[in-house]
C-alpha cells in the first residue's frame, strides 16, 4: 500500500490525506448534529435523519453556499417541534436567528426569576449558539412588557421589569456556556408591542397583551 505521505518524485508531499480527512470531519459534525436533533431515539427516527443527513452529504456543495444560520434552522426548528412549544417562534436568515418565547412561559406574573421549565428551552438555544460555530457574532436578549403598568419596589415601572428579565435570561445563557462578551440584556417595555394593547375606545385587548409579553434572542453576525 502505498503511503498517502510519500514523496511523489517531483519534491512535493502528497496531500490527498486532506480530502478524506475533511470528509471524516462533516462526517462526525453530521453525527453531533444528529444526536442533538434527536430527544427520544427509534430506529425509525434514526433512519428518517441519517437520511437527511446522507443527502446533505452528497449535496454539500451547495450547503458550502448557506450561512451556519441557514444550515442550523432547520435542526432548531426539529427542536422546537420536539419540544412541542407552541409558544415558541424562530425565524432565520443569512444574518440571524431569532427566538420569540412567550414571557407566561419563563416567568411568574410582575417576576424576573426563570421558571423550571424554561431551563429547556434555553438549553436548547445555548447548544444551538455553541454548536454552530459561528465566529464574531452577537446574542441580544430583549425583555418586552405589555403596557400595563407597575409599580413595586423591585420593579418601578415595566422598563426595570424588562431588564431585568432579559438580564436574567443572559445570566442562564452565560451558565451554559455561551461568551459573556457576545451577549446584550436590553429592556424594551412596552415600547415594540406585536399587536395594539388596546383598541381604539383605549379598552384592553387580553389576548395581544399576552402576545406583547415576551422575551426575544436575536442571534446575529
Amino acid at each position: 500500500m502505498s503511503d498517502p505521505f510519500q514523496d511523489d518524485g517531483g519534491g512535493e508531499v502528497k496531500e490527498d490525506w486532506l480530502v478524506t480527512y475533511a470528509d471524516a470531519i462533516t462526517i462526525l459534525m453530521a453525527f453531533f448534529v444528529m444526536m442533538f436533533s434527536i430527544s427520544e431515539p427509534s430506529p425509525e427516527k434514526f433512519e428518517e435523519v441519517a437520511g437527511g443527513i446522507l443527502a446533505e452529504i452528497k449535496g454539500k456543495d451547495a450547503a458550502q453556499k448557506m450561512s451556519p444560520f441557514m444550515m442550523m434552522s432547520k435542526d432548531a426548528n426539529t427542536a422546537i417541534e420536539e419540544m412541542k412549544e407552541k409558544n415558541t417562534e424562530m425565524s432565520s436568515s443569512s444574518r440571524g436567528m431569532s427566538f420569540n418565547f412567550d414571557s407566561a412561559d419563563m416567568f411568574k406574573p410582575g417576576a424576573a426569576d426563570l421558571k423550571e421549565e424554561a431551563h429547556e428551552k434555553l438549553d436548547r438555544v445555548a447548544q444551538l449558539v455553541t454548536l454552530m460555530g459561528v465566529q464574531n457574532y452577537m446574542v441580544e436578549v430583549e425583555g418586552h412588557t405589555d403596557d400595563i403598568p407597575i409599580a413595586t419596589k423591585q420593579f418601578p415601572s415595566n422598563w426595570e421589569l424588562s431588564s431585568s428579565r432579559a438580564a436574567a435570561v443572559v445570566r442562564f445563557l452565560i451558565s451554559r456556556g455561551v461568551d459573556r462578551t457576545r451577549l446584550m440584556a436590553i429592556g424594551m417595555s412596552d415600547t415594540q408591542p406585536k399587536a395594539p394593547n388596546r383598541d381604539e375606545g383605549g379598552q384592553s385587548i387580553p389576548e395581544n397583551q399576552a402576545a406583547n409579553r415576551r422575551v426575544v434572542i436575536r442571534i446575529e453576525r
